[in-house]
């Protein structure tokens, strides 16, 4: 098959952390006086913060009707808080100070090998979009990063009100931006995630590429460990 429309997922995939979270959580808290007496049980306690949050307002809040930055801000204080910290102005600084930081190319990176494959795909006529479980921060973020320019459209799961795996957050995306007509089976998604991006895509009749370390048994045709081993092949197979 070879697909019209070619869409990425964005954290893990184009970009990167530059540090994992809860380091850089640590050195902000450094900033406003704020000690962590227990870095074990902080460092596990972010992603146990983030799913708790995540279960209870789905989707960054949109689902709930709670603003995308105070649903990041109960993220914040539940990372520290959940790790012995006592609540104070100063978390509430430290979330401020994250989400600001994490809206600029400070807190992310572009992830190896990805400049050079938008490039490959631009230059073969290939219509480029980003579709990711992400708030609205993600355009300036792929503005500051020098990527935004190869992309058709960004959707994010805030705007779409539904993220992925599920099928509806595809679908929007044919709708609303696609400039001509293109069925799934003509569209391909490439992500890290096996669930979201994978699956998802696949759920949604559209072909998908995992790139991770980890191939989750897949056919070779389906899967690559990195960008730098990223082989156009993959997307005529």
């Amino acid at each position: 098959m070879c697909y019209k429309l070619i869409t990425f997922d964005f954290t893990g995939t184009l970009m990167r952390f530059r540090i994992p979270p809860h380091v850089q959580y640590e050195k902000i808290a450094n900033l406003y006086g704020v000690e962590i007496k227990n870095n074990q049980a902080f460092r596990q306690n972010f992603k146990t913060a983030f799913k708790t949050v995540a279960n209870k307002h789905p989707n960054f809040g949109c689902n709930t009707n709670l603003h995308w930055t105070q649903w990041w801000v109960k993220v914040v204080k539940n990372t520290f808080i959940g790790a012995g910290v006592e609540d104070s102005q100063h978390l509430d600084a430290i979330a401020w100070h994250l989400i600001k930081l994490y809206s600029t190319t400070e807190g992310w990176e572009v992830v190896p090998g990805v400049k050079k494959v938008l490039h490959l795909l631009k230059q073969k006529g290939k219509r480029l979009g980003v579709i990711s479980n992400m708030d609205p921060r993600l355009n300036n973020i792929l503005h500051e990063a020098g990527l935004i320019h190869n992309f058709e459209f960004i959707l994010t799961s805030y705007e779409a009100k539904c993220f992925k795996p599920q099928a509806g957050i595809f679908k929007l995306a044919l709708e609303k931006y696609s400039k001509e007509s293109t069925e799934p089976s003509e569209s391909c998604h490439i992500g890290d995630s096996y669930k979201e991006d994978y699956l998802g895509a696949v759920q949604a009749g559209w072909g998908a590429i995992l790139v991770n370390e980890s191939s989750n048994s897949l056919d070779i045709n389906k899967w690559c460990a990195n960008f730098e081993e990223f082989d156009d092949t993959l997307l005529t197979a």
